[in-house]
């Protein structure tokens, strides 16, 4: 046998095997590196773009301060930080749907900026296009219903904020906006509702009050006013001297003539001063009192300083009409629909003088339109406010001319169908 042979046979296998191992070596080290290497570069280049959740956190920080900011310049100046933000994150995560939420929110407030571009106008539609509001944050959904709701878009702000309310979290905040929303939306019965429930998380809170009595005020619930004016002036909420006064009022018009002296004593006691601008509102007590010649002096100084003072024009009626003078109380009973003709009390004592006038056709009449009156103006006011809060609405403005013209008054249909024909025309 040669061994020598073997023996360098050997040696080469050795070399062989150590080479394999350097070889190796060098290629799991290369392959690693390259690993690293691009992991570096990915880093890199996401350090030079920049991260989506910075600049997300970045939108949500100029949004709040846009919604908290009472001066306009300092408002559009935050949504637009805002707006450049979320549409830096939504370029580096195109599919974020918070990002596109806060576009849209912001850009929904700049759109109150003279210089709002016309790109910008396309972009807000795209955004809100693309909006997935179930797939948001509760806090983005609140924040993004503030800026929608300011900026006029109350369904998609009710949407978001509706959204958010079902998800239990930041509760008290979202309804001190949605009830506000409601109330725009003309969902009375949701903004009662929704005030309920605030009342009872914040009981020191203002807001559910007074939504409860603007939504009271349009439905003339004289008693559920009562007890929603003193709950107001229990808070020492802003206005107190108005609430005062707007209680005094309803408790004149529901006949509680004790409370009414002392809630009018109290408003003379505490602020004179507001209390010596409504004159009427002391004429009105004094005639309820039955002082009626205390009443008729007070009723000639107002109607002396304002001949069309609304008030003294129907308290003058009332002392003729309690004095049988029918057709001069029919005087001022007309003046009065002259100047207001939805008011539903003006058409009942036309009624009433044409009654005691011996004039029963043209009573009917009148007292029918006051039935109608009281039974379309909650509706009515509804509407009128959905035009309000939409200025470009035509079909809302044509609506509330067709129900004026179905009441018989001609010239506030006409006042209503012009706006239509205006937005109509743009």
């Amino acid at each position: 046998m040669n061994w020598s042979k073997e023996k360098a046979a050997r040696f080469d296998q050795q070399i062989a095997a150590e080479e394999a191992k350097r070889w190796k070596r060098a290629w799991i080290t290369t392959t690693v590196a390259g690993l690293l290497l691009l992991v570096l570069i990915f880093f890199l280049l996401r350090m030079m773009r920049g991260d989506s959740e910075f600049y997300l956190k970045q939108a949500r920080q100029e949004l709040q301060a846009a919604n908290n900011s009472d001066e306009v310049t300092l408002k559009l100046e935050h949504a637009a930080k805002a707006r450049d933000a979320a549409n830096r994150s939504l370029q580096l995560d195109t599919t974020s749907p918070a990002a596109n939420l806060l576009l849209a929110a912001s850009l929904a407030i700049r759109q109150d900026d003279p210089n709002f571009r016309i790109e910008e106008t396309q972009m807000l539609i795209d955004a809100k296009s693309k909006l997935a509001i179930k797939d948001c944050k509760t806090l983005d959904l609140w924040q993004a219903g503030v800026a929608l709701f300011y900026s006029g878009d109350n369904q998609l702000a009710d949407e978001a904020l509706t959204e958010a309310l079902s998800r239990n979290e930041l509760r008290a905040e979202i309804l001190n906006t949605l009830i506000q929303v409601r109330y725009d939306r003309a969902s009375e019965d949701s903004v009662l509702e929704l005030s309920q429930e605030l009342a009872k998380l914040e009981p020191d809170n203002c807001l559910p009050w007074i939504a409860t009595a603007y939504v009271y005020e349009d439905r003339q619930a004289l008693e559920q006013l009562v007890t929603t004016y003193r709950e107001l002036l229990k808070r020492n909420c802003e206005g107190q001297d108005m609430t005062r006064w707007k209680l005094v009022e309803r408790l004149i018009e529901i006949g509680s003539v004790s409370e009414a002296e002392t809630e009018w004593n109290l408003l003379n006691e505490k602020s004179p001063e507001f209390a010596k601008t409504r004159p009427s509102t002391n004429a009105k007590l004094l005639y309820l009192q039955g002082k009626n010649e205390e009443t008729r002096r007070l009723v000639d100084e107002i109607l002396s300083a304002d001949p069309d003072d609304l008030d003294a024009i129907q308290l003058r009626g009332q002392l003729y009409l309690a004095n049988d003078k029918a057709t001069d109380a029919m005087a001022y009973f007309r003046r009065l629909i002259e100047l207001d003709p939805t008011h539903p009390q003006a058409h009942y004592l036309l009624g009433q003088a044409y009654s005691k006038a011996g004039m029963r056709e043209e009573a009917k009449q009148e007292l029918a339109l006051h039935e109608r009156l009281l039974n379309e103006l909650v509706q009515l006011h509804a509407m009128e406010r959905n035009a309000a809060a939409d200025s470009n609405n035509a079909q809302i403005r044509l609506a509330i001319a067709q129900k004026y013209e179905e009441l018989g008054l001609h010239k506030i249909a006409e006042y209503w169908l012009q706006q239509a024909n205006a937005i109509s025309r743009q």
